[in-house]
């Protein structure tokens, strides 16, 4: 009989936050009770379907102090899969870890209480692990910067380009060892949280501004490897189908727009050496969506406006209707009456953009949400003013970042 895994990934309690209200009933955001509620239905499907194993690749909360309340529930759904016999995996992930202290992270809690049934992967590590459903061997590797290498006195002045590699040969060499290791008759996964090479990131992305490390997939390539659990991209998708199947389970929820267009959810695993089947569940997430309108010039703006929204809106969903209108056009604007069209959101920001009347000399592609983020405001102007040289132009960008990124690990450190 197979064993059954759950794989769920980055959680982010706390994240999201500014999209929803506080409910005045249980004084939590709502965007926290989604959060919430996406968990309980991964772990509700666990204990329906008798699972073995609940593994969680990564990220629990927004940072690595989390609120109580966040432990609280967090802390909940991990005594209800321990009631219900099932063993639990936590890795540790960027988000979980603090960095001044390598051996404090966001999970040292559960350590520390000794929960049954909890195992928890703050160091790499190989272990077999009982189950209901028979033995299994788990490899498992925290998120690992080349932070953890700078504090070496042998490391602590080479270029951050050297240290990456050095680090990416280090932790494949190590995974190479524990391979060795391995019983080639037991069901074997291996847990990561981490960016591979052949991962289409998500809004991780744009949050890490500068330094991400990424990894070869080919690091997992070995024929005792039948499932690789990976945690860090927020975007589900399957790197390698089998021989070993390697997947992000990708973010729970929605943290941002920039997930509007991902389903959320787990994957569910039927791990069999040899012939280890899954499949992705959705956990059904809020709806995000985005209402882009150019009105500048045109009649009758506000009712333009109102048609699209009554098409567009979704009940509950968390909406944002960006418009542009020039200045002539302001008293054409009723916003009183837009909201009324957006009322079956659970929220709505209106975002107008004004064109002057006067031009201006900038571009107009490089509107709030764009330089928000650097390295997408550059390649939006590059794109503009130097479109053939702009793949080497960011190119030096990105380098410039990673070593900004290294300096501020060096001082951290």
């Amino acid at each position: 009989m197979p064993i059954k895994l759950i794989h769920v990934s980055d959680i982010h309690f706390g994240s999201g936050e500014s999209h929803g209200y506080m409910d005045a009933e249980t004084g939590l955001n709502v965007r926290f009770q989604d959060f919430v509620k996406a968990l309980q239905k991964v772990v509700n499907h666990a204990i329906k379907v008798d699972a073995d194993v609940f593994l969680f690749s990564g990220d629990a909360y927004k940072n690595a102090s989390p609120e109580p309340v966040y432990q609280k529930m967090f802390a909940r759904e991990l005594k209800r899969l321990s009631d219900a016999d099932i063993q639990t995996v936590l890795v540790v992930g960027n988000h979980d870890q603090i960095l001044r202290g390598s051996s404090s992270h966001a999970m040292s809690v559960f350590q520390s209480l000794e929960v049954p049934g909890v195992i928890t992967v703050d160091k790499p590590m190989s272990l077999k692990l009982a189950t209901k459903g028979g033995e299994l061997q788990i490899v498992g590797l925290p998120h690992v910067t080349r932070h953890h290498l700078m504090t070496l006195e042998k490391y602590a002045n080479l270029p951050a380009a050297q240290l990456d590699t050095l680090l990416v040969e280090h932790v494949a060499s190590m995974l190479s060892g524990y391979y060795e290791e391995l019983d080639p008759d037991i069901p074997t996964v291996v847990t990561a949280h981490m960016t591979v090479d052949r991962a289409v990131a998500g809004i991780e992305q744009e949050l890490l501004i500068g330094y991400t490390l990424t990894f070869p997939a080919d690091i997992f390539m070995d024929r005792r490897v039948d499932y690789v659990a990976l945690g860090h991209v927020h975007r589900h998708q399957i790197i390698q189908k089998s021989d070993p199947a390697i997947v992000y389970a990708g973010s729970l929820e929605r943290v941002d727009f920039g997930e509007e267009k991902e389903d959320k959810g787990f994957v569910h695993v039927e791990l069999e050496r040899g012939k280890t089947q899954y499949a992705f569940h959705s956990i059904d997430p809020r709806p995000f969506v985005t209402v882009d309108l150019d009105l500048v010039g045109k009649e009758n703006p506000t009712e333009l406006i109102c048609q699209k929204l009554e098409k567009a809106v979704q009940p509950g969903c968390v909406l944002r209707v960006r418009y542009r209108v020039n200045q002539e056009q302001l008293d054409q604007i009723d916003e009183v009456r837009i909201r009324s069209y957006a009322k079956m959101a659970m929220t709505a920001k209106i975002q107008p953009e004004i064109v002057p009347s006067q031009s201006r000399a900038r571009l107009p592609q490089l509107n709030e949400s764009i330089i928000a983020s650097p390295m997408v405001a550059l390649s939006t102007y590059l794109e503009e003013l130097a479109p053939n040289r702009k793949d080497a132009l960011m190119e030096k960008a990105r380098s410039v970042m990673d070593e900004i990124a290294a300096e501020l690990h060096s001082t951290d450190s």
